[in-house]
């Protein structure tokens, strides 16, 4: 590929765990570069990246009083769609998403869904956003009138897409590891939400190492290709 920018991940905690994009990066032969306007990194131009990565996080993307930096990520998100620049956003940044390209984000009516859930393409949508995915959130998403719904689960809407851009509601982008920090740095919040994080953990040993990795990896190929083909 001679098209070497690499694709930009935005991150919404000082550490935000990057071991799943990494080593999908590795594979598919792209770099990557992290940014988190969380603790005043700037947003590169958007012509210096070859794709953009919206990383989950705490915050809520409707609470910009609290984090005023959500407003530009919003604006970031709005002017790669009209640019057409490959964007994935995970957790809130398919919240942030939803209210960059005229849905919105709000809390959700139907409780905590954390864990393991069981999520179902919608028709065609594809297989790789079909099957059992680590999931943590208690805000979900309006997506934007055009967009296309690809996957749910039994509570909220789990993937869509509108142009360039691909929203995922659940968590492809932790390992085990990941997981695991965010379990111990939640534990209480989880435990006071009745959540049973023995059983959590139980389920965690045993599934794979990283169960939503396939998915980072497709659509960093596919933007391999992308840039290729343009380069």
């Amino acid at each position: 590929m001679n098209d070497q920018r690499p694709v930009l991940v935005i991150g919404h905690i000082e550490n935000p765990s990057v071991e799943v994009v990494a080593k999908a990066a590795a594979e598919v032969g792209i770099p990557y570069h992290v940014a988190r306007p969380v603790v005043g990194d700037a947003l590169p131009p958007l012509q210096d990246v070859a794709g953009i990565i919206v990383l989950g996080g705490p915050q809520s993307a409707y609470d910009v009083d609290n984090h005023p930096y959500l407003v530009d990520e919003k604006a970031y998100i709005a002017a790669a769609y009209d640019a057409g620049v490959p964007t994935i956003a995970v957790c809130l940044g398919s919240q942030l998403a939803a209210e960059a390209l005229g849905g919105h984000a709000l809390a959700g009516d139907k409780g905590l869904e954390v864990g393991f859930i069981d999520v179902k393409a919608v028709e065609d949508a594809g297989e790789a956003l079909e099957g059992r995915f680590f999931s943590f959130h208690s805000d979900t998403m309006v997506p934007p009138p055009d967009a296309v719904t690809l996957a749910v689960s039994e509570r909220y809407v789990q993937a869509w897409s509108s142009g360039s851009v691909l929203a995922i509601q659940f968590h492809p982008d932790l390992d085990r590891a990941g997981i695991e920090t965010l379990l111990g740095f939640e534990g209480e919040k989880l435990a006071s939400f009745g959540v049973d994080i023995p059983a959590l953990r139980q389920e965690l040993a045993a599934t794979e190492p990283s169960p939503g990795e396939r998915l980072v990896v497709d659509w960093l190929q596919a933007l391999r290709g992308l840039s290729a083909s343009t380069s």
